[in-house]
Order: structure tokens, then C-alpha cells, then sequence
């Protein structure tokens, strides 16, 4: 996507939250017009003036006939009645209305805050569309510095690598219109942007870890790029972000931070996961093909339908972790009773199906693979 086709997209969203703030102010204005309506009703004289009239017309009466007539006493009567009876509406009124002020007002604050969050949204696409042309700037540098480096050392200049590092900074999560909709979950897809275009220059290795080792990723929007074979992002800071059915085989996340990522559908088949950092992490049907999970942190998370075909879980962290439907033939394990130990001491979801479809195979002294039975 260029820096045109960018813009005009940030035009579009500004335009849908403006549309939706204008939507809000109409909101506003009817309400305060019903609560206007409302108010004059409820103020205005509804007692009285009957009563009034049955009483005159019974003291002429008496004047002019020096006797009063069985109608005129049943029409005070009946007066009377009504008006007591009105009271006692305007007592039950003065006991709701404090309640509806409060409905009322709990609906106004309400309001405001999505007319707030609206503002915000605006306010945020505005700083977005200054950061576009930084980040132009900044990979034009990028590429001039990298233009005669060749296939050797492709390693960039220290304060390149801080203006990157900066400008990572200043891509904070948010959230957008997508479809229509504003998204659940703040996402950076800038972050996600710059971060495939560093991945695609082949940078040398020490600039390529200065800069990862540095900037944070968190939130980052990496949802179905291919990214190709053997990208490096060896420790990493990727909390947060979204892959889903991204396509990143051979990939390096040693020691990396994936906490709560999305990763459904993702293909990170033969990549380096060794001590990574996955907890809570969806991922869900994703390709793991002699994924190496050595001594990686798996707490709480979601392989519910993943391939594990020969991946190695040595000394893998699985408490809370959901195997449910997960395949697993060919999996290296570090100890003969693993599916015993995985179902009684991690109590795994889905290990029993796994007891029921595989066995251990003993490989080598103090090695172990799952084979189906």
C-alpha cells in the first residue's frame, strides 16, 4: 500500500467517525427535546380548576335557590375525589422522577463518553496521517543507506537505528473502522508495516537485533502477511499482536515475548520457538511442523486442531494449555511417562484423547517421541 492509497483510507475512516459523531449529536438533540416535552407536562396545571368550578356553581346555586341540588353535591363530591386522586398521582410522580433523572443521566454520560472515544478515534487518525510521511522519510533513508551495502555487511548507521526505534514508538495501538465496524481490541498496523518492510531489506544481522532488542511490537498487526522462509526476530517484544493466517515458516523467535498473541492458522512450520514466551496465546488449527518448543512458556495457551507433527516439547511449559483435536505424531518429549504426567499433574485439556491415540517410543537415553498406537 503507498502513502496515497494510505491517506485517502485515513480520509475514509475520518469520515465515518465524523458521521457517526453526527449521528450522536442528533441522538442528543431529540433526547433533550423529549426531556423538554416531558418537563412541561409533568409542571403544568392538571388540578384545581375542576373543583373550583363545582364549588361556584353549588355557592350561585345556593344564592339564587337558597337550597342546593343532589347533582351539585355529587359534582363537588366527585371533585373532591378527583382532586385528592391527582395529588396522589403528583406524590407518585415525585418519588419516580428522581429515578428517571437518573436513567436519564446515566444515558447522557453514556453518550458522552462514545462521542469522546469518537473524538479520540479522530484525534488519533489526524496524529496517523503526520506519522505516514515520518515513516516515508525515514525507510527513504533506509534505503539510500542500504542501496550500496550489496549482499555483504548490510548493517545501517546508529542513528538510523534510533529513528527507527523512535518511530515504532510513536505507532501506538488504537483502535480503527474495519468493515464498518470499530474493532474490538486497539492494533498497530503501522507497526506492522514497518516492521515487514525492516524484515524484507535483509538486514544485517547486528542492526537487525540493535533495532528488535530496542523497540516495542507489542500490538502489532501482522494478520496474513507472508513474510517468506527464515525471518529473524530473535527477542522480539510481540505481546499483544495479531498473526493470524500469517505465513512464517523457519522463522527465529528464540526467547522472544508472545504473550496473548493471535496465531490461529498461522504456518511457523520448522521455527525456532526455544524459550519463548507464549502464554495465553491463540493457536488455534495453527501449522507447528518440527516447531522446536524447548524450555518455551506455554502456560494457558490455545493449540486447540494445531499441528505438533514432530515438533519438540522438551521441557515445554503446558500447565492450563489447551491439546484439544492437537496432532502430535512423531513429537519429541522429555520423559517416558509424559502423557501420564501431562493428564494427572498438568491435567491438559484433550490429554486424554491424546492417551487414547498415541504412545510413548523411546529414542535415545533421555529421549522420546509420541507415535500413534
Amino acid at each position: 500500500m503507498n502513502e496515497q492509497e494510505y491517506i485517502e483510507r485515513l480520509k475514509a475512516e475520518n469520515k465515518l467517525l465524523q458521521d457517526k459523531l453526527d449521528k450522536i449529536h442528533k441522538g442528543d438533540q431529540k433526547k433533550r427535546k423529549f426531556r423538554w416535552w416531558l418537563l412541561k407536562k409533568s409542571t403544568g396545571p392538571v388540578f384545581g380548576n375542576r373543583l373550583k368550578k363545582s364549588i361556584n356553581s353549588a355557592i350561585t346555586e345556593y344564592k339564587e335557590y337558597k337550597t342546593v341540588s343532589v347533582d351539585t353535591v355529587s359534582d363537588v363530591s366527585s371533585s373532591v375525589i378527583w382532586r385528592f386522586t391527582r395529588i396522589g398521582l403528583f406524590a407518585f410522580l415525585f418519588a419516580v422522577i428522581p429515578s428517571l433523572v437518573l436513567i436519564f443521566q446515566t444515558k447522557l454520560l453514556m453518550n458522552q463518553n462514545k462521542l469522546i472515544t469518537s473524538q479520540n478515534n479522530l484525534v488519533e487518525a489526524d496524529r496517523r496521517s503526520s506519522l505516514v510521511f515520518v515513516m516515508g522519510d525515514v525507510l527513504a533513508d533506509l534505503n539510500e543507506e542500504l542501496k550500496y551495502k550489496g549482499s555483504g555487511s548490510r548493517n545501517i548507521s546508529r542513528t538510523l537505528e534510533a529513528r527507527i526505534v523512535g518511530l515504532c514508538m510513536a505507532m501506538k495501538p488504537y483502535r480503527y473502522i474495519d468493515n464498518g465496524e470499530l474493532i474490538e481490541n486497539p492494533i498497530s498496523p503501522e507497526r506492522g508495516q514497518l516492521l515487514f518492510t525492516l524484515l524484507k531489506s535483509d538486514l544485517g544481522l547486528e542492526s537487525s537485533q540493535d533495532i528488535l532488542n530496542s523497540a516495542e511490537f507489542q500490538y502489532t498487526n501482522f494478520r496474513k502477511v507472508n513474510l517468506g522462509r527464515g525471518a529473524n526476530l530473535k527477542y522480539a517484544r510481540l505481546d499483544y499482536s495479531d498473526f493470524t493466517e500469517a505465513q512464517m515458516p523457519e522463522t527465529n523467535l528464540e526467547r522472544s515475548d508472545l504473550k496473548e498473541v493471535q496465531m490461529s492458522k498461522i504456518n511457523l512450520s520448522d521455527s525456532n520457538l526455544k524459550r519463548a514466551r507464549l502464554q495465553n496465546a491463540n493457536l488455534q488449527k495453527a501449522e507447528l511442523l518440527s516447531v522446536d518448543f524447548t524450555n518455551a512458556n506455554l502456560f494457558g495457551a490455545d493449540l486447540t486442531g494445531a499441528d505438533l507433527t514432530g515438533a519438540i516439547l522438551w521441557g515445554t511449559k503446558l500447565e492450563n494449555t489447551n491439546l484439544t483435536g492437537a496432532i502430535l505424531d512423531n513429537a519429541i518429549v522429555d520423559r517416558e511417562d509424559w502423557i501420564d504426567y501431562i493428564s494427572d499433574t498438568l491435567d491438559v485439556k484433550g490429554s486424554g484423547d491424546i492417551e487414547n491415540r498415541y504412545k510413548i517410543k523411546k529414542q535415545g537415553k533421555k529421549q522420546f517421541i509420541l507415535v500413534p498406537k
